[in-house]
């Protein structure tokens, strides 16, 4: 009887194909599904980035039609941090000028490049003279009338403002201290003048007052504290060195508007120093 068994590695090598065969059309089902869900995936994804792409031109839009508006609005920003400091009340928010009003009542005065000179005029060599009508009306020339004593119409509207001056009991009234000190070296002016011409015009008021005026003009000369380069003399007499300060350049206020701003707010007419 013929034996139609095939050998052994035939049949293996048959199932093998078969087994080969099976799992190449697997394969390619696993394929052919992957391909459809990554298709689908990249349809999401497409679509979803046109949606977003059509939002943002959307927006873009939108916002490109009232740009104009955001234009007006930071405009106005602008305008009103610039013009801000002149609103309401002064006080804590005005500019804090160095040797300056502390309170928001003075305004901010320009400054200029001053070089100092002499003028024996305020204190005559003939100390006789200073009590001339001449020598007076040059220190009275130097102030504002009123000498410098301010009428505060509206004092809740300003903060760190000294005490009102009794003097004046129907009305904020307060000094100022450039024509006070001025005042203060036309007094040590007056008593030395007096005291080497003619004591008898010496102020009753002296030494007191003299005392106050010296320690006030101290404690002002440090307080401004111009540090303006002097070189060597020019006016001493012969065999005297130093400086006297003649050839210096000095960073002042500008005095006229300052004197302005003190007549233009005077409490009173009086003219004295």
């Amino acid at each position: 009887m013929k034996d139609h068994r095939r050998p052994k590695e035939e049949q293996y090598r048959t199932l093998s194909t078969v087994h080969e065969e099976d799992d190449s059309s697997s394969t390619d089902v696993d394929l052919e599904a992957l391909d459809l869900s990554e298709k689908d995936y990249m349809h999401e994804a497409t679509t979803s980035r046109a949606r977003k792409d059509h939002e943002k031109s959307g927006f873009l839009a939108v916002l490109k039609e009232y740009w104009w508006l955001i234009d007006m609005f930071l405009l106005a920003v602008i305008i009103v941090l610039l013009l801000g400091s002149g609103w309401g009340s002064h006080g804590k928010d005005h500019f804090f000028e160095g040797a300056g009003d502390l309170t928001g009542f003075a305004p901010e005065f320009s400054q200029k490049v001053t070089k100092f000179a002499p003028d024996p005029g305020f204190v005559p060599e003939n100390t006789s003279e200073f009590f001339s009508d001449e020598t007076r009306q040059k220190w009275l020339d130097l102030v504002p009338k009123g000498l410098g004593y301010l009428q505060i119409k509206n004092p809740q509207d300003y903060d760190n403002l000294p005490a009102k001056l009794d003097s004046y009991p129907e009305q904020f009234v307060v000094t100022s201290s450039m024509t006070h000190q001025l005042h203060c070296l036309y007094a040590i002016a007056e008593a030395y003048s007096a005291l080497t011409s003619d004591v008898s015009r010496v102020p009753r008021e002296t030494p007191w007052h003299l005392n106050h005026c010296f320690d006030y003009l101290r404690q002002g000369i440090m307080c401004c504290g111009d540090i303006a380069l002097e070189g060597e003399q020019t006016s001493f007499p012969e065999g005297f060195d130093g400086s006297d300060g003649w050839d210096a350049k000095h960073v002042c206020k500008n005095y006229d508007e300052m004197y302005e701003y003190l007549e233009k707010n005077r409490a009173d007419d009086k003219e004295w120093i």
